[in-house]
């Protein structure tokens, strides 16, 4: 995915949470904490608000590849996974804060937001909780049944390239309604390598 911090003048205090740059997992997760307190008081603010609830839950969604290439055990997979589903049924409560507020594209983002987040919880229940056990293993361990069920979550996964790319360009929409710019690339990779190695220590 292709994550963007806003940019521009900002009239909180410095520490809040929503007005700082997002630039690693640090800035991630205090900027979602502070969205889900109910801390977004403009346009821009729910902005990053947002960034940090969908860089949350995408992170994770990637850690699984990365365990499958390693062969972390399915408890790791598994663990990940509940994990996900509970930051976003955290962020889809803290979306509900803000389902009042007349931010332009404020509602298009929002339904735009839980699509996203549907479609990712919906490949992970179909397919992921199933390949936990099978990506344990190196590959050539595994069945003609399950490689044809791998083959179908690929199949699934081009309804997540679709929905992440809608909401990428949305960004550059919605930043314009609300009269704010899109800032610097946030490297989402780097999150993702330092969440693969904390949960995977000591393996």
């Amino acid at each position: 995915m292709l994550l963007l911090a806003s940019c521009g003048e900002s009239s909180s205090v410095d520490s809040d949470a929503l007005d700082a740059p997002i630039t690693d997992s640090e800035d991630v997760h205090e900027a979602a904490v502070s969205f889900r307190e109910g801390g977004a008081y403009d346009g821009q603010s729910y902005f990053s608000g947002l960034l940090a609830e969908v860089i949350e839950a995408d992170v994770k969604f990637r850690e699984i590849q990365k365990l499958d290439e390693i062969d972390a055990s399915e408890e790791e997979i598994t663990n990940v996974l509940d994990s996900a589903k509970h930051q976003m049924g955290e962020a889809r409560k803290a979306l509900d804060l803000y389902a009042n507020k007349d931010w332009p594209k404020r509602g298009e983002f929002h339904t735009l937001t839980l699509e996203w987040f549907d479609v990712v919880e919906g490949i992970m229940d179909d397919y992921l909780y199933e390949l936990a056990e099978p990506m344990s293993r190196p590959d050539d361990t595994w069945s003609q049944e399950e490689l044809d069920f791998y083959d179908e979550y690929v199949l699934a996964y081009d309804d997540y390239i679709d929905v992440d790319g809608r909401w990428v360009d949305f960004q550059y929409v919605y930043a314009a309604a609300n009269g704010f710019e899109i800032g610097e690339l946030i490297d989402e990779e780097a999150m993702v390598e330092e969440q693969v190695s904390a949960d995977h220590q000591g393996e």
